[in-house]
């Protein structure tokens, strides 16, 4: 029984580190190629090959050239070989064996391939649907007329709507990259990191501290009242703390809720904006029901638990820079200089400091 066992993890182990490239592709493969000439032929590798035809290509990373030669044109083709989507789809099934399959494969050439269907445009006057019709009727060696006609309508149909939205398309995206007066976007911002400061004003903190958090949501709007101007007003709420654990929680736990008025200017991508915030802070916090501090927190049973509420006064500022036409990029810092609690108003530093990530539309 034990050495069918060691027979039995041997087999599995090689079955696992055996490529499925390896496996699924041959050393060579075969081509086909075509042209909408009447007499064309093609030199591969010092062989000649009268079009249409199928050839065979020796798997590699290297690039082939095809010298392609008709009546009309003469000239040289060079192809290149990309990785076969059967390296990068099937080879994820060899991950929980570390990518065995992967590190096999690296050193394969099997796991290259050219296109399947090479197609050498013998007329120069064409238009590109109409190339498009010539390569689909020539690779299926379509001859009836009547056939030939009602694919030149759908490719020419099926171009221009193409066409009309792509040119659109693109007409809206120079619009979300180059932003005139009267523009309005508004923009959503999901959670992030960040890094919240708390004054030692607060119960439970004897000094300035600092606690990263991954817990938020933001949005607003942007009006641009010029072409590189605008104001931005946004309501966000970020937390000092990731979410509990069903077993754990914390000493401190609190919820900020920002209302933002910024001024705004953008250089081509980059965004940067400044102005003043209110903060809604809700602070929770736990002290044991024995005062002795020797005595552990062990459970919630054994804490008591506060909620105190405060507001506070500062400025907002943001830096982004648009990496797609609705994706942006930065970083924010929030600093209140002034908080409005029961125990008294006074000067009091606290801050949020953290990644942005927003969508605008």
């Amino acid at each position: 029984m034990k050495h069918f066992l060691h027979k039995l993890l041997l087999l599995c182990t090689l079955v696992t580190i055996a490529s499925c490239t390896t496996i699924l592709h041959r050393k060579n493969q075969k081509i086909n190629v075509f042209s909408n000439a009447e007499n064309a032929e093609i030199t591969v590798n010092d062989s000649v090959y009268t079009l249409p035809a199928k050839i065979k290509l020796v798997r590699d990373k290297k690039p082939v050239t095809i010298s392609y030669r008709s009546t009309n044109k003469q000239f040289d083709s060079i192809i290149k070989s990309k990785i076969s989507p059967v390296f990068s789809a099937i080879n994820l099934t060899t991950i929980p064996a570390f990518g065995a399959g992967y590190l096999v494969d690296l050193t394969n050439k099997k796991r290259f391939a050219y296109p399947k269907n090479i197609f050498f445009n013998d007329k120069d006057s064409l238009e590109i649907y109409e190339q498009r019709v010539e390569e689909y009727i020539y690779r299926h060696n379509i001859t009836d007329q009547e056939k030939i006609e009602d694919l030149h309508y759908h490719f020419k149909r099926s171009y221009f709507k193409e066409e009309r939205a792509r040119k659109l398309k693109e007409e809206k995206n120079f619009k979300r990259f180059n932003p005139t007066a009267g523009t309005f976007k508004i923009f959503i911002a999901p959670p992030t990191l960040s890094l919240v400061g708390f004054s030692s004003k607060n119960p439970n903190i004897d000094q300035f501290s600092n606690f990263v958090g991954g817990i938020g949501f933001g949005f607003g709007f942007d009006y641009y009242y010029k072409n590189n101007r605008f104001v931005s007003m946004e309501l966000s709420n970020r937390a000092n703390q990731f979410e509990d654990f069903y077993w754990s929680s914390h000493d401190v736990m609190a919820h900020k809720l920002d209302f933002s008025l910024r001024k705004g200017h953008r250089i081509h991508r980059f965004e940067y904006s400044y102005g003043i915030s209110i903060t809604y802070t809700n602070y929770k916090y736990s002290l044991p029901f024995n005062d002795s501090p020797i005595k552990p927190f062990m459970s919630d049973d054994e804490r008591r638990h506060f909620t105190e509420s405060y507001k506070t006064a500062g400025f907002s500022s943001l830096i982004n820079y648009q990496i797609t036409p609705i994706m942006y990029i930065g970083i924010r810092y929030n600093p209140a200089i002034y908080s409005f609690r029961k125990s008294g108003n006074s000067f009091d530093y606290e801050h949020v400091i953290g990644l942005d990530y927003c969508l605008k539309f």
